[in-house]
C-alpha cells in the first residue's frame, strides 16, 4: 500500500509541476516540458494503480495498468528524446509531431502486444512477464525478452542519443545560457539513471523498492523544469553554496527517512497503524528541521537562491536615511551588490543645468557627465521605459528607434543596466549598474524584481537629488539639516490664499521634530485654490520625505489633468507604486471656488472636516466615509466627490488625529466635543487666531507636551460690511 501512495503522491507532483510551468512559462500550455510532466504524472498514477490492483483485484486489471504504465513512459522517454534533439525551440516542428506520433504507436503495440503478465509481491516486487524476443535456437543464444528489450530502448537508448545530439547542438550555439541549461537537461538524464541503478540495489534487499523505478525519473523532470526556468549564470561559488545547500538540506534529511523506513519497516512485519504513525511522524519531524535549515542558508550569500526579491526588498526598507549622503550612496551600493552581484553601482544625479551627473565617486572612477536632452531620455520616457537592460537591446523591438543611443549609453559608462527615476518628464536621477557576477545577464526576473521595488529607488533618487546633494550638506547633525530642508520645502511653496471675501489660516505641528503630516494651498486660477492636506503614514525622515515627494508630484499632475477626481487617482496610484510599499495616505483633497463660493472635496479618510453655520450657530461633521490612499491599485470606485455651499459668516475646519486623539495625562483623549466647543466659541476672531485658540486649548487639555503631529486648517467666509 505504502508504494501505491507513494507513485500517486509523485504523480499529484508532477501535475502540480506542469501547472507551475505553464503559469511560469506563460505559452498557453505549449511548452513542450508541460507535455512531459502529463505523460510522467500519468505513468506514476498508473503504476500507484498497478499496486492497489494487485490487491484484490482481478488479474488482468493489474496486468493492463501495468502494461499502461510502460506506454505511458515511453511516450514520455520519445518526447523527452524528440525536445533534447530540438532544444531549445519551443515550437516543434511537423516532423518532431510525427515522430512522437510514430512513437507512441510502437510503445503500445510493444507493450500490449508483447507484455504477457505482472507479479506484485514483497517476496519478488514488481516484475513484468513477456515474450521471447527471438524465435527457436535464437532464444537460447540471445535469451531475451521484449520486456529487456524496451526497457533498453525507453530507459537507455532514446535519451542517450538524444542527449548526445543536443549537447553537440549547444556547441555551435553562442548563448551560455543556452549551453548552461544543455547541461543541466544531461544532468538530469544521468541523476536518473543513478538513482535507478541505487533502488536496483535497494531492491535486492527490499523487493518492492522495484515498484518505485519511475521516481528517479520525476528527479530528472524536476531538474528539466529548473533547467527550463533558470535564467541565470552558474558560478563555483554559487554552485558550491547549491551543493552544500542540497546535501544538508535534502540528501541527509532523504537518507534519514530512508533509514528509519527500513528500520521501521524490519520491526513492524504485520505494518500496523504505529508503522503508518511512526513513519509519518519522522517524516514531519525532517522535514521541519530540513526547512529550518535552509532558512539559515537562505540568509547567507553562496546559499540562497537566485530569486533575490524578499531578501531586496527587506534591505531597502529598513535603509536609514540619517547618515551622511556619501555613506548612504554606500550602504545603498553595500545592498545592490549583496542581492544582484553586479560589478558596480553609481548614481548619476540631475545638477539643476539638464545633465546627470555623477556622485559620490570612489577614486578609481571617471567622472561622469550626460545631457539629459537627448533622444534616448525622450524617447524612454514616451514610452514610459524606466528600466533597460543592455541584454534586451538586440531583441527588445521597443528600442529599435533609440538602439544606438542607448548603446552609446552603456558603452560611456560601462554598464549593463540602468534605471530612470523620474517625477513626470522630470529626471530625477540614474541608477546604472554592472556587470552581474559570473557573466550573467540582467533577465526578465531581474526587471520584474526592480519594477516591484522601484519606489524604493524612487525615493533613493529623490533625497539624493534634493536633500543629499553635495553642494548643500554640511558637518551639521544630518537630522535637524533634512528638518529644516523639508519644513522650508513645505512653507516655502505654498499659494497663500488673497481673496478679498475668505480668510484662511493653517497650523502644522510637529511633535517629534518632522514627520508625514503636510498642507498645501495651490493656485490654480483667480478663482480657484487646491487644498490638500494629510497625513502619510511612518513616522520620521522617512515619512517626511514620502510627504515632500507627493507633495511635489500633486503639483506635477496638475500640470497634466484639471479633473479634481482623476488627480486623487493619480496620486493614490502614485503612492501605491512609487512609494516604499506599505505607504498610506489619510487626509482631505478639496478644490476651493471662490467664484461660486463652493467646496468641492474628496475624504481621503480625513479624521475631522467641520462645517460652522452661522445662520444656525452650530457646528457640523461633514468628511462622510473616506478611504486611504495607496491601499489598492484603483481607487476610482470608492471615492466620492462632495460639495459644501459657504455663506458669509461660515468657516470649514479640518484637522488631523493629532488634534482629536491626543490624551491628557489622565488619559483621555480631547475628542471632537471639545474641539467644536472651541470652535463656536471663537467663531469672531480671523482664521489664524481661531487655528492659535483652538490649539492653546488643546495643550491646556493635555497639560504635557504633543505625542502626535497636529495639523489645522480654517477657511472663513467673510461677513458682508
Amino acid at each position: 500500500m505504502i508504494y501505491a501512495i507513494i507513485n500517486i503522491a509523485f504523480a499529484l507532483f508532477m501535475t502540480w509541476l506542469a501547472f507551475f510551468v505553464d503559469s511560469k512559462t506563460g505559452n498557453e500550455g505549449k511548452n513542450p516540458v508541460i507535455s512531459l510532466n502529463v505523460f510522467l504524472a500519468l505513468a506514476c498514477g498508473s503504476m500507484g494503480l498497478t499496486i492497489l490492483a494487485s490487491i484484490g483485484a482481478p488479474e488482468r486489471l493489474a496486468v493492463f495498468f501495468a502494461n499502461l504504465t510502460y506506454v505511458l513512459f515511453g511516450m514520455y522517454s520519445v518526447n523527452y528524446a524528440i525536445y533534447n534533439v530540438f532544444y531549445p525551440a519551443i515550437e516543434r516542428p511537423f516532423i518532431a509531431q510525427i515522430l512522437s506520433i510514430a512513437g507512441s504507436v510502437w510503445c503500445a503495440w510493444a507493450v500490449f502486444f508483447h507484455f504477457t503478465g505482472v507479479t506484485v509481491t514483497d517476496f519478488v516486487g514488481f516484475r513484468i512477464d513477456s515474450v521471447s524476443l527471438f524465435m527457436d535456437e535464437f532464444a537460447t543464444i540471445l535469451p531475451y525478452n521484449w520486456f529487456n528489450f524496451y526497457c533498453l530502448i525507453v530507459f537507455a537508448v532514446l535519451p542517450f542519443f538524444s542527449v548526445l545530439v543536443m549537447l553537440l547542438r549547444s556547441e555551435n550555439r553562442e548563448g551560455r545560457l543556452d549551453h548552461q541549461k544543455s547541461i543541466l537537461n544531461a544532468a538530469s538524464i544521468i541523476s536518473a539513471w543513478t538513482a535507478l541503478a541505487f533502488i536496483n540495489m535497494a531492491s535486492h534487499r527490499v523487493a518492492m523498492f522495484s515498484a518505485l523505478f519511475l521516481v528517479p525519473y520525476v528527479l530528472a523532470q524536476w531538474i528539466v523544469v529548473r533547467a527550463t526556468l533558470i535564467d541565470y549564470l552558474y558560478d563555483a561559488y554559487s554552485l558550491t553554496g547549491f551543493f552544500l545547500k542540497g546535501l544538508i538540506c535534502y540528501f541527509f534529511p532523504a537518507l534519514i527517512i530512508g533509514f528509519g523506513f527500513a528500520f521501521l519497516w524490519s520491526r513492524d512485519a504485520a505494518r500496523s497503524a504505529s508503522f503508518y504513525i511512526y513513519l509519518a511522524f519522522l517524516i514531519v519531524l525532517v522535514v521541519a528541521a530540513s526547512y529550518q535549515i535552509m532558512k539559515i542558508f537562505n540568509r547567507r550569500s553562496g546559499f540562497r537562491s537566485m530569486r533575490y526579491e524578499a531578501l531586496f526588498e527587506e534591505d531597502l526598507s529598513k535603509f536609514d536615511f540619517s547618515d551622511d549622503p556619501e555613506n548612504i550612496v554606500r550602504h545603498m551600493q553595500a545592498i545592490f551588490t549583496k542581492n544582484i552581484g553586479m560589478s558596480f553601482m553609481r548614481i548619476l544625479v540631475e545638477n539643476g543645468s539638464e545633465e546627470l551627473e555623477s556622485v559620490y565617486d570612489l577614486p578609481e572612477e571617471k567622472k561622469l557627465v550626460i545631457s539629459t536632452k537627448t533622444k534616448l531620455f525622450d524617447t524612454l520616457l514616451n514610452q514610459n521605459r524606466r528600466i533597460v537592460f543592455k541584454s534586451a537591446l538586440d531583441t527588445g523591438y521597443y528600442y529599435l528607434d533609440s538602439r544606438e543611443e542607448i548603446g552609446n549609453f552603456f558603452a560611456e559608462t560601462g554598464s549593463d543596466a540602468f534605471i530612470i527615476l523620474n517625477e513626470g518628464r522630470h529626471i530625477l536621477a540614474v541608477i546604472i549598474l554592472g556587470q552581474k557576477a559570473g557573466g550573467n545577464v540582467y533577465t526578465a526576473y531581474d526587471r520584474e524584481v526592480f519594477t516591484k521595488l522601484y519606489s524604493y529607488f524612487f525615493v533613493f533618487g529623490y533625497y539624493m537629488k534634493n536633500i543629499g546633494n553635495e553642494s548643500i550638506v554640511g558637518v551639521v547633525n544630518r537630522e535637524i539639516r533634512m528638518s529644516e530642508q523639508i519644513i522650508e520645502s513645505i512653507q516655502g511653496n505654498i499659494d497663500p490664499i488673497k481673496n478679498k471675501r475668505y480668510d484662511s489660516g493653517m497650523m502644522m505641528v510637529h511633535a517629534h521634530n518632522i514627520g508625514g503630516e503636510f498642507i498645501d494651498l495651490i493656485k490654480l486660477t483667480e478663482d480657484k485654490h487646491i487644498f490638500v492636506m494629510g497625513d502619510l503614514s511612518g513616522k520620521g525622515i522617512a515619512a517626511s520625505m514620502s510627504m515632500v515627494i507627493v507633495k511635489s508630484v500633486i503639483r506635477t499632475f496638475l500640470q497634466e489633468t484639471k479633473d479634481f477626481k482623476l488627480l486623487v487617482e493619480k496620486v493614490n496610484q502614485f503612492i501605491r507604486f512609487n512609494l516604499p510599499r506599505g505607504t498610506f495616505f489619510e487626509g482631505i483633497f478639496a478644490l476651493i471656488d471662490f467664484k461660486e463660493d463652493t467646496v468641492y472635496y474628496i475624504n481621503c479618510a480625513v479624521p475631522a472636516l467641520f462645517l460652522y453655520n452661522r445662520a444656525y450657530n452650530n457646528v457640523m461633521e461633514i468628511q462622510g466615509e473616506g478611504h486611504v490612499l495607496g491601499f489598492v491599485k484603483d481607487i476610482s470606485p470608492y471615492i466620492k466627490v462632495k460639495k459644501v455651499k459657504l455663506n458669509p459668516g461660515d468657516i470649514l475646519f479640518a484637522c488631523t488625529d493629532g488634534a482629536l486623539d491626543s490624551k491628557s495625562l489622565r488619559g483621555e483623549a480631547f475628542g471632537k466635543d471639545r474641539l467644536q466647543k472651541s470652535i463656536i466659541e471663537n467663531t469672531q476672531m480671523n482664521a489664524q487666531n481661531m487655528i492659535s485658540a483652538s490649539y492653546n486649548s488643546l495643550l491646556d487639555f493635555l497639560s504635557k507636551e504633543l505625542d502626535d503631529d497636529v495639523s489645522i486648517f480654517t477657511l472663513k467666509m467673510l461677513r458682508q460690511q
